[in-house]
Order: C-alpha cells, then structure tokens, then sequence
C-alpha cells in the first residue's frame, strides 16, 4: 500500500514523471482557498526534493502540476494523474480536491523527484469522518497542539471535528468553574475554527446540556439547577460513579440556563451543527425531579428534555446532534425529535454488536457510527481491542447507511493520553471510514513513522498497547496495572482514601496479577524499552512513548509490592526501588503533560501519584522501622 487512506481504485501507468526545477503548480479555475493546498504540496516537494516550485494561476504546459475542479466528478470524488507530461489533480468541490492534493503528497513522499505514473480514482466510504476529543476531564490542549492536530487530521482526510466541553470553555458568567483552571477561550476558538476550515475540517461545538455537568452544577451559583441536592457540598474526584451532575427537569429555569450556554458557545463556530450530548443522565428522577419522574415516566422526561434543545436549535438553522445510549432504550421516542437530529450512536468493546445502529436505523434515525480510541483510564490505547472496535462499527456504518463515523478519544482517569498513541489510532479510524476494506498496519507505521514521528517509532507504540495481552484481569476495560496504580494505590476502595490505618485490608480481599503475570509484563516492557532505547532521538514523541512504558514498569513494581503486603511479606529493597521509581514516573508526567496541554487538571490529575510516593515514603519509614 502507497497511500493512507488507500483509495478504492489505483492504476499504474507505464513511464515516469520527473518534477522539474522551472515546472510550476498551476492553479487552474480553483476558489482562493486552493492556494493553501498548493503551498502544502509545494512545501511536500521541497522537503523531499529540494525543489521549490512556483505557484502560478491559469493553464498548465508540460512539467506542470495543475490543481482544478472537474464538475462532472461527484462531490466528494477525486481524480489524481500522474503522466510522463505533467500531473493533475482533479476534485468535483474544493474539499475533494484538497483529498486528492493529500494523496499526492505521499506519492512524493514516497518517490521523490521521479515519480512513476499513475491513475486515481477515489471517494470516501463515509461522508462525514469524524474525531472527537476530550478537552475536560483533565488535560486542556494549547492552541499550538489543537492546530498540530489539525494538520494530522488534514493529512489524514478527517473532514469534522468535534472538541467536548463540560467546564472548560470560558463562559462569561461561569467564573466560578473555571476560576481555578485555563479553559478555552473565545479568541482562541474563533482561530481554530479558522485554521480548521481552511483545511475542510469542520469544527463541531459539543457542550454537556443534561448528563456530565459535573464542575458547572457543582458551584453555589448553579447548584440549586442540579438534580441531587448538596451538590456543591461534594469533593472532586474523577472516579464518581454517576452522581451529582445531571441538570434538573422539573424547573424551567434549567432549560433557560443550558439554551443560554448553548447560544453563547455556537456563535464562536461557523459550522451548522451542534452536539448536546445528552447521555449518562444517571441522576435523573432520583433527587429534584423524582415527583416528575415518577408521574410522567424517566423517558418521558427524557425525551422532552432532548426535544426541547434540538428543536431550539433547529429555530437557529443548526443541525442538533446527540449521544444515542439512552434513547435506544425507547427507540420509539426517537420520533418526537426534529427530523434534522443526528443520532451519535457509540459503543467501544471489539465485537460491538450492530443491535442499536440497526435498531435506530429501522426508526428512520440519521446516525453517525462512534468507536473509540481506546485510550481512556490508561496511558496508551489498547490497540487490537481499538482496531477491532473501529472497523466493525466502520462496517455497521456503512450496512445500516450511517452518514458518518465519529472515533472518539475521551478523558476518563485523567490520564495525560499522550499525543503519540492517539495519533496512532486515528489513523487507524481514518482508514477504515475511507476505505474499509482496504487497511494495513505496517502501511499505516510506515506513513507515521514519515510524517508525524520522525523516526522507526511507530511499531514500537503499536507493540506497547498490547501489553494487556499479557494480563486476563481487568475492571470495565480498565487494565489492571491501571486501575491498581492509579484507581488502589495503597488504599482500600472503600474506606477514605486519606486514611493509611490499614492498607492491607484491600490487598488480603482482592484479587492481583499473578506472579507469572508480573514476570511476563516484565520481560515484555523490557524488550520494549531495549527496543524504545535504540531509536530514541530525543524529541517528544519518544518522550510520551517512554512515559506509557515507564508507568506500566512503575504498576508492575507496585503490583509485586502489594502482592507481597498480601502476603505479609514485603520486600524493602522492593519497596525503595519502586518508591524511587514513582518519583521519577511523576517528573515526567509533568513534562508529558505541559509540552502540549495547558496547566487545567494537572494537579488534580497528578494528585494520585503524589499521594502514593508519598504513602510509599512512609510505608518504607514503617518498614524500616519494624
């Protein structure tokens, strides 16, 4: 494979084209917008060959390469020739042709001065392909690193873009949640949106407007708008279980307050969609509204909560989008929406059954298929579970006429998700909602290693991810090493995680990895870091892959400590080196997270290991002293 996404039908040509040094990219009856597309290709070609190529407007002659429209292809078709006379690049609309701009970047990339001939002819699977991330729970990303994601996603033909916000945007009368963090703000936004649309990737507002107000209902100024009560009474964690952040039903004031949130944020995008999310409305009848609840029945309330945005902002001439997982309970409520809604229908296990896209397809529901990167509640993703995950519901997509795909990449745990795995598989989402049957993933390292990371890197991220091959316990899909690094720690879950009175009670109860476990997750991040070691040339994406190995080798070390607590049988020099370790695991989660994310949640998403360095100084002092 020579393309990533590789298009549906590729025809090679007898003979060669030579990029000459007086050959020009001409821009023949393009819109304005097309000269960016030519200086990212002429910008490809210097870097590959040295040769830097004018750009010109009009006809091309022999040795030219010539950008232009061609009406009589579909919209989103493209045509790429590439004869011994010159080249061509057709598009039937102006983001059709940045496609086929894209595609010939990588033939250059690939063979430099000569390029060997060629025919394409190519469309998506999918109109709309979609990435969603998390800009909430934890890391807030710069604007350098939001536009760095943009020319990745430009690259990879990702034409929408959605960023998810609770708390993290700066509304004007919402000081009080953002008082302690650096959110988004407006200017910043409106210059994103910017650089976005001069690529063709639409930028999507998606703003909780029901479920998931943890920070905002959680203040004195809006707590009397949350559906349990004392709200503002309770302490912040990322571990909650569904509580105290589902807005109200039974006050119209409610309503009011997120159509407010809602106007306030849509005018900073020029796109004509807007996503409510809507999901995981776990609150809802059991405090504030439970009489209504109770009455009028939990869908009903629910429903009527949904309509009543999406039809507001149907008002505006925005297309409303929402999470499916709570309507798919009552399929048949799906039909008092707006017929404009889109249904964003998710789910993220390998062999996601197709049951709810089919379901609300037999509705008549417009619908987007949402996998996952896989990334949450841990340190890097877990990869095959995420290839598996992306493909099959690429496919559900595509049998049950979805319009789209949305790869989401969310933020639970707080983990810092570094940019060098997520990267991984969004390009593994972009192939697969381009041209499904037609993937490979020693093609997709190859175009990583060439054009993001800079060096052999990519294998090696690919191989990390599958370190939970290694390990049969997990919690929800949360790896084990995971969840006893940073969910257990030291502590009994459920006993106040300040008290130290009796950290072996949770380990003599619970389960932990076996000792063969532990020694084969040990060979293997060894042979990991032995092979990480040999191509690590400094820069920062070998930093954050170094990070996920350094945590995993930290939640070994941590697990063989427990074990032995279990066993009332601690190992001190253990205990030293894995103390010694953490401390070195925290420096550079610090460094990981600021090289590409604002201050935000850093220090309530570092909280967990500070705290356990320093509940492991003093399990030492207590050993030491035995």
């Amino acid at each position: 494979m020579d393309f990533l996404p590789m298009p549906h039908h590729v025809r090679r040509l007898e003979g060669r084209f030579c990029i000459r040094y007086n050959g020009c990219i001409m821009l023949q009856d393009t819109e304005p917008s097309a000269l960016l597309y030519a200086r990212m290709l002429r910008d490809t070609i210097r870097e590959e060959t040295g040769l830097v190529l004018s750009i010109r407007r009009g006809q091309g002659e022999a040795g030219d390469i010539v950008l232009r429209p061609d009406q009589a292809l579909a919209e989103k078709a493209y045509r790429v020739h590439v004869l011994p006379e010159g080249v061509t690049v057709s598009g039937g609309s102006d983001e059709a042709l940045l496609n086929g701009v894209m595609t010939l970047c990588q033939w250059v990339q690939r063979h430099g001065v000569q390029l060997p001939a060629l025919e394409i002819e190519d469309a998506p699977d999918l109109a709309a392909r979609a990435y969603y991330l998390d800009c909430s729970r934890g890391r807030v990303p710069t604007l350098a690193t939001l536009k760095r994601y943009a020319d990745i996603l430009c690259r990879y033909k990702i034409n929408q873009w959605q960023l998810y916000i609770e708390h993290t945007y700066l509304f004007r009368h919402l000081s009080e949640a953002w008082r302690d963090d650096t959110p988004l703000t407006a200017e910043e936004i409106l210059e994103l949106d910017a650089y976005c649309r001069a690529r063709h990737i639409e930028l999507v507002p998606s703003l909780s407007s029901f479920g998931h107000m943890y920070k905002i209902l959680s203040t004195r100024t809006c707590c009397e708008l949350c559906e349990l009560t004392d709200s503002e009474k309770k302490t912040f964690n990322y571990t909650y279980s569904g509580d105290h952040h589902t807005l109200r039903s039974d006050d119209a004031r409610a309503l009011a307050f997120i159509t407010g949130l809602i106007d306030e944020y849509a005018a900073l995008f020029t796109s004509r969609k807007f996503n409510i999310c809507c999901d995981e409305t776990f609150d809802l009848g059991k405090g504030r509204s439970a009489a209504l609840v109770q009455e009028q029945g939990e869908h009903e309330v629910y429903i009527r909560h949904v309509a009543a945005l999406c039809g507001h902002l149907v008002k505006r001439g925005i297309t409303p989008m929402f999470w499916g997982d709570i309507v798919y309970r009552h399929p048949e409520t799906y039909a008092r929406l707006p017929k404009e809604t889109i249904c964003l229908n998710w789910g993220y296990l390998p062999n996601q059954r197709e049951d709810e896209i089919r379901t609300l397809a037999e509705m008549g529901a417009t619908q987007y298929a949402c996998p996952g990167v896989c990334t949450w509640n841990r340190w890097l993703p877990l990869m095959e579970n995420s290839y598996k995950n992306i493909r099959v519901m690429c496919r559900h997509g595509q049998k049950y006429h979805a319009i789209g795909m949305l790869n989401t990449d969310w933020g639970d745990g707080a983990t810092s998700q570094s940019f060098v795995s997520s990267v991984y598989c969004q390009g593994v989402a972009a192939c697969y909602s381009w041209n499904a049957d037609n993937f490979d993933d020693g093609d997709l390292q190859q175009w990583l290693d060439d054009n993001v990371y800079g060096y052999k890197l990519s294998a090696i991220v690919a191989d990390l991810g599958r370190y939970v091959n290694l390990q049969t316990q997990k919690m929800n899909m949360i790896p084990f090493l995971f969840s006893a690094l940073y969910i257990r720690g030291l502590d009994c879950m459920q006993v106040d995680y300040n008290n130290y009175s009796d950290p072996l009670a949770f380990f003599r109860r619970d389960e932990l990895l076996t000792t063969e476990e532990c020694n084969a997750t040990q060979t293997f991040l060894a042979d990991i870091r032995a092979r990480l070691d040999s191509v690590d040339n400094g820069n920062l994406y070998c930093a954050e892959a170094r990070y996920a190995l350094d945590m995993l080798t930290w939640a070994v070390m941590h697990t063989r400590v427990c074990r032995g607590l279990r066993n009332d049988n601690p190992d001190i020099e253990l205990v030293r080196r894995t103390a010694d370790f953490g401390e070195k695991c925290v420096l550079q989660h610090k460094r990981v997270w600021f090289a590409r994310n604002k201050r935000s949640d850093f220090a309530k998403a570092a909280f967990r290991y500070v705290r356990l360095t320093k509940k492991y100084r003093q399990l030492l002092s207590d050993l030491s002293a035995k």
